[in-house]
C-alpha cells in the first residue's frame, strides 16, 4: 500500500510540475513593450526612433514604425535582425513635403503578437525650400525717362530647385509672362501718360514667390511740346502771312542731311537719339554730326586699350575698368586678379542693328554705351548658383554692376554689360 502510495504520489507531483511549466509558457509571455522614441528632422528626410523595453519573455521578429501623413499611419518601414531590450533602433524616411505634418509610432512583433507605441508627430520646417531670388537687371531703379521712349526690361530669378513661373506688371496690370527664369519686355512710353510708374516681376516655384520692385518716372517729352508751340505759331504765322514758308523742327537732333540720314533712332535716356541709314549686313551709318557731338575716344584702365564710347558713358567705362585694373577674386581657394578674367573684349561704339539683322531694333553698342567680355564661350545664360566662378559673373559683381551697368545675362547674352541712363 505505502509502496502504491509513494508511486501515485510521484506521478502526481510530476503531472503538476509539467501544468505549472505549460501555465507559465502560456501565460507568462506576453507581447512586447515599445516606446515611440524622438524625431530628427534634416530637409526632406526625418529620421524615426523607438525603442524596446521588454521583449515579453520571446524572441523579437520584427520591429519598426507605421507612419503617414494622417493618424491612420498607410506606411511602414520594418526592420528585421536580432534586437536586445532598452536597445534603440531607427529609420530615416525620405521625399517629405516642406510644412507637412507626418505622423508615426513604433511597433514591435513577437510570438505572443505586435505591440505599439504611442502616436507621435512632427512637421517638416519649411526652410529648407528658399523662395526664388528675383532681380530687375534693367532698367536701374528710379530711373526718369522721356514720354515715348522704348524701355528694355528685364527680370531674372534663381532658385533651389527650380522656377516654373514669371510674371512682369506695370502699375499691378499684368505685361508678360514666362515659365522659367527669365523675363524680358519692350514698354513703349508712347502713349503713357507722365507720371511714376510701379515695374514689379515675381517668380513662383511651385511652393514659394518672391517678387522684386523698382520705380520709374516717365517725364512729358518738352521737345513735342514745343513742337506743338511752334507749329501753333507757325500756323497762326501762315494764316497771317500765306505765302511766308515755314521750316519743319528739327525734333532736337542736330541734322546734316535729310536726304543721306533719312531714318530717326529711338530716345535712348540721357544718350538722345540720331539720324542715320542702314547700310549692308546689319549695319548702319550714322549722321556724322551727331558721332562728332557725342562719341569720345577713351583709354580703359588696366587693359590699356583705346575705344570709343558716348560722353555720357565714359565715366561709367573708365570707372569699370578701374575697378577690374585693381580687383581680385577667390576661386577654388586662389587669389586672382581680376584682369586675369578678361580674354576677350569687343564693342564698344559699332553702329549696327541687334544682332546684325536688319529686322531688329538697334544695338545699344550704337550709342557707344555698350561693352562685350569672353564672347567666344558668353553667348548664353550664366547660372550664378551653379557657376559661382565663371569670370563674367564675378565681373559683373566686382566691377560692372558697382560702375553702373547693366548684365545682358538676363537675355542670355552673359557677354554683355551696358550703361543705362
Amino acid at each position: 500500500m505505502n509502496k502504491k502510495f509513494s508511486l501515485s504520489m510521484v506521478i502526481g507531483v510530476l503531472i503538476l510540475l509539467i501544468s505549472v511549466f505549460s501555465i507559465k509558457s502560456i501565460y507568462l509571455t506576453a507581447k512586447p513593450i515599445v516606446d515611440t522614441a524622438q524625431v530628427h528632422i534634416e530637409q526632406d528626410r526625418a529620421t524615426l526612433e523607438g525603442i524596446i523595453h521588454n521583449t515579453g519573455g520571446k524572441n523579437i521578429t520584427h520591429y519598426g514604425f507605421r507612419w503617414g501623413t494622417s493618424q491612420g499611419l498607410d506606411q511602414e518601414e520594418t526592420l528585421t535582425g536580432t534586437i536586445n531590450a532598452n536597445k534603440p533602433f531607427s529609420t530615416t524616411i525620405k521625399g517629405l513635403r516642406e510644412g507637412a505634418t507626418y505622423y508615426y509610432r513604433a511597433f514591435a512583433v513577437n510570438a505572443k503578437g505586435t505591440a505599439y507605441g504611442d502616436i507621435k508627430s512632427f512637421t517638416v520646417p519649411v526652410k529648407y525650400n528658399a523662395p526664388p531670388v528675383v532681380s530687375i537687371t534693367s532698367p536701374g531703379d528710379n530711373l526718369i525717362i522721356t514720354q515715348g521712349e522704348v524701355v528694355e526690361i528685364a527680370a531674372s530669378a534663381t532658385d533651389d530647385k527650380k522656377v516654373k513661373a514669371m510674371e512682369l506688371y506695370i502699375n499691378n496690370t499684368s505685361k508678360k509672362k514666362a515659365d522659367n527664369g527669365l523675363l524680358n519686355y519692350n514698354w513703349d512710353t508712347s502713349a503713357v501718360n507722365p507720371g511714376k510708374y510701379v515695374l514689379k516681376a515675381t517668380a513662383d516655384d511651385g511652393v514659394k514667390t518672391d517678387e522684386k520692385t523698382i520705380t520709374l518716372t516717365v517725364k512729358e517729352d518738352l521737345k513735342k511740346v514745343n513742337q506743338v508751340v511752334v507749329n501753333t505759331s507757325a500756323i497762326s504765322k501762315i494764316a497771317a502771312a500765306p505765302t511766308k514758308t515755314v521750316s519743319t523742327p528739327s525734333r532736337g537732333v542736330n541734322h546734316t542731311n535729310n536726304s543721306k540720314y533719312p531714318k530717326l533712332s529711338k530716345y535712348n535716356g540721357l544718350f538722345g537719339q540720331f539720324y542715320y541709314r542702314d547700310t549692308s549686313g546689319g549695319r548702319i551709318e550714322i549722321d556724322p554730326q551727331w558721332i562728332a557731338e557725342n562719341i569720345v575716344t577713351i583709354k580703359l584702365p588696366g587693359i590699356n586699350r583705346y575705344v570709343q564710347v558716348h560722353k555720357e558713358a565714359k565715366d561709367n567705362f573708365i570707372q569699370a575698368f578701374t575697378y577690374i585694373q585693381n580687383g581680385t577674386a577667390t576661386i577654388n581657394g586662389k587669389r586672382v586678379s581680376l584682369l586675369s578674367l578678361v580674354k576677350t573684349m569687343d564693342g564698344t561704339f559699332v553702329p549696327r542693328h541687334v544682332n546684325w539683322n536688319p529686322s531688329k531694333g538697334l544695338s545699344n553698342h550704337s550709342w557707344g554705351t555698350a561693352i562685350d567680355i569672353n564672347a567666344a564661350n558668353h553667348f548664353r545664360y550664366v547660372n550664378p548658383a551653379r557657376e559661382p566662378n565663371d569670370p563674367n559673373y564675378i565681373l559683373w559683381i566686382k566691377a560692372f554692376k558697382p560702375a553702373g551697368f547693366s548684365w545682358g545675362n538676363s537675355y542670355s547674352d552673359s557677354m554683355h554689360y551696358e550703361v543705362i541712363k
